[in-house]
């Protein structure tokens, strides 16, 4: 709010498109600075001191709103002193005014958003890593409807890929009672699950035996080969068992998210998209604008492939760069399949999914799945896919092909949708050096970082996460707390854990950090916003008057209250520049600002003061209106800042 309107003069004035802000080492310099001169002077040919000075001339002629005074000091900054009492008198009654509201758009934005994250294999448990990418994306919806969008939060399932085809084998073959061709009976196979394990938890350790014996055991190999075809051709029963597990794994993952406030729209299965005909509608596209090429030469010979680099001599021999949508034998990679699931994202691809109720969530509302035996679109309460825009949430190993998917529509023909196709890349989770010497791995004491592998059914496995993070909140409270509050501490301790890296930072996961409650946590949030309601219940309890009187603010405002102040009045900006960055990161960094300004306004109201007074305490009424209006102000937005984070808003801890 005050920045912003600085930096707007400012790249007017500099023909600039960023402006740099830090804070002067003295405060009698100002509130604020600006050192944009001192990289423009080599540029400009001119002293930074001379551009600053001149700079300020224009300023002062036209003041950016609350500031009060603009200076300029050597080596050539620009400083900016701020009247705090305009700003709390435009800001406050507009954070009390406006409630849950501010900081909202008022209008509507006319794009919709597709946001499709999480995409676990339905073959076992989720873990630690699955939630970054849930957590991650939720947010990202969450921002976006509030800054006005239309959204659509999609699950994709991949039930027909290995994954899911080990499982199977396994269940089948692995152990007696084994599954005998001919049969359609499945009860003894599903009795090998046992009575005191989840079905994840069993597919999670099963999964890791499978890798381990399928090598050595050609008849493994051979029936895996089998159940893979019976469940590509949809083939019954095998196809329908497969299907059936998939489904009740889905539906623990289900359970797992909502833990942490994490719902969805739409599941949409991978078999449906190959049952649906999506790929052979987008291999008809793709040739008839040319956008693929069949190799008759080359390391490619016999394959549909996407032009995407063409040849180049490696010390293994000549490699082709160009990739693969469709192999010699015929079979269609991931890849074929992603573009054409994109095209139907955005509304382009000649066909479409059925489409069934799949049950109430949590929060209320309806999630639709996709469906052989579902009903078609135009008899659905609303319509999906049609995205003016596609955010995909996938880690950064599949940046290539998802490079691959836009160069697809791009060659197509649609290039705003190419443009539109977002890839929200980051960094994987992995253990560190104590959780993976926990979790029984060898070789621990040299490396720093440990990949988590389904494979060897290495890793934390989510719900155990969240059950540690809610025993670990329980330790720590110095008061008995109730079910729910507990549960919604550590849904608030394990998003804020998740979002609080950028998405380029690898969280190398520790047990010890990963459990912490106090400090830069969402903990802190939620006691800072419970503390606010407490202040403002007992103020309540007094029979205190809580309006807002434009008199109250005084002549001189603490630093405290000033520091409060000035993050309040980022709020809106911090939100929008989110939603265009999708950098959710910076969100966490602005709550736990917020929050720590807050408790430093609390715990220091009056900084010289050797006694501080509680609010509610205080017997000038004009001041303890003000304070008591900030104490408003930081729980309004601290709430709409917890809703956005996708935690609780807690009024008693």
């Amino acid at each position: 709010m005050i920045r912003d309107g600085v930096a707007t003069l400012l790249k007017e004035l500099l023909t600039v498109e960023e402006i740099p802000f830090n804070v002067p080492p003295q405060k009698e310099i100002g509130d604020f600075s600006s050192a944009i001169c001192l990289s423009l002077a080599k540029e400009r040919r001119r002293p930074p001191l001379e551009i600053a000075k001149e700079t300020v001339e224009k300023l002062r002629s036209n003041l950016p709103p609350y500031i009060r005074e603009v200076t300029s000091s050597p080596p050539g900054y620009i400083n900016f002193k701020v009247d705090w009492r305009a700003l709390a008198e435009d800001l406050l009654p507009q954070i009390l005014e406006k409630g849950d509201a501010f900081g909202r758009p008022a209008s509507t934005r006319k794009e919709k958003v597709f946001i499709e994250h999480t995409s676990v294999n339905p073959n076992k448990a989720m873990h630690i890593g699955h939630l970054r990418n849930a957590v991650l994306g939720d947010t990202v919806a969450r921002v976006l409807e509030w800054l006005g969008f239309s959204t659509e939060v999609c699950n994709y399932i991949d039930d027909t890929g290995l994954q899911v085809v080990d499982v199977v084998t396994a269940l089948l073959y692995l152990d007696p009672p084994r599954f005998t061709p001919g049969s359609s009976g499945f009860e003894d196979i599903w009795q090998k699950v046992p009575e005191d394990q989840p079905l994840d938890y069993f597919c999670w350790d099963l999964y890791a035996r499978f890798q381990n014996e399928v090598e050595a055991n050609p008849t493994l190999l051979q029936k895996r080969e089998e159940v893979l075809h019976q469940i590509e051709g949809g083939k019954h029963p095998i196809s329908s068992f497969a299907k059936e597990l998939a489904r009740k794994i889905v539906q623990a993952h289900l359970e797992t998210v909502a833990q942490l406030s994490i719902f969805y729209d739409l599941l949409n299965w991978e078999s449906d998209i190959i049952r649906q005909g999506f790929w052979e509608a987008t291999f008809e596209l793709l040739k008839e604008r040319k956008a693929i090429r069949f190799e008759t030469d080359g390391p490619n010979k016999g394959c549909w492939v996407v032009p995407f680099g063409g040849l180049v001599e490696t010390d293994e021999g000549v490699k082709s760069l160009d990739k693969i949508l469709v192999r010699s034998n015929g079979s269609v990679t991931y890849t074929g399949k992603d573009v054409a699931y994109q095209l139907w994202k955005f509304g382009l691809l000649q066909r479409d999914f059925l489409y069934r109720p799949w049950g109430i969530q949590n929060n209320g509302e309806m999630l639709w799945t996709t469906a052989q035996q579902g009903e078609p679109a135009d008899r659905l309460p609303r319509r999906f896919g049609h995205a003016d825009r596609v955010i995909n949430v996938i880690d950064r190993r599949q940046s290539y092909p998802q490079q691959v998917v836009g160069e697809c529509l791009r060659q197509i023909g649609f290039e705003k949708e190419a443009e539109e196709s977002i890839h929200l890349a980051y960094e994987v989770v992995n253990l560190s050096a104590q959780a993976a010497r926990l979790l029984g791995m060898e070789e621990t004491n040299e490396k720093k970082a440990f990949a988590m592998s389904g494979r060897s059914g290495t890793g934390v496995k989510a719900n155990d996460f969240i059950r540690m993070v809610k025993q670990k909140v329980i330790e720590k409270a110095d008061h008995p707390l109730e079910e729910g509050v507990a549960s919604s501490l550590a849904s608030a301790a394990i998003r804020y854990y998740l979002l609080k890296f950028t998405l380029e930072s690898q969280i190398v996961f520790d047990f010890d950090e990963a459990l912490k409650t106090t400090g830069d946590t969402g903990v802190y949030l939620e006691y800072a916003h419970a503390r606010a309601c407490s202040i403002l219940r007992k103020a309540e309890e007094r029979m205190i008057d809580l309006e807002w009187r434009r008199d109250c603010i005084p002549a001189d405002l603490t630093e405290t209250e000033r520091g409060l102040l000035d993050v309040l009045s980022s709020f809106s900006s911090v939100v929008a520049r989110t939603g265009e960055t999708l950098r959710v990161s910076q969100l966490a960094e602005y709550a736990f600002d917020l929050a720590s300004s807050f408790t430093n306004f609390y715990e220091h109201p009056d900084p010289q003061a050797e006694v501080q007074t509680l609010f509610i305490h205080l017997q000038d009424n004009g001041l303890r209106t003000f304070r008591l209006s900030l104490v408003r102000a930081f729980q309004n937005v601290m709430a709409n800042l917890l809703r956005l984070l996708g935690m609780a808003t807690l009024e008693k801890i």
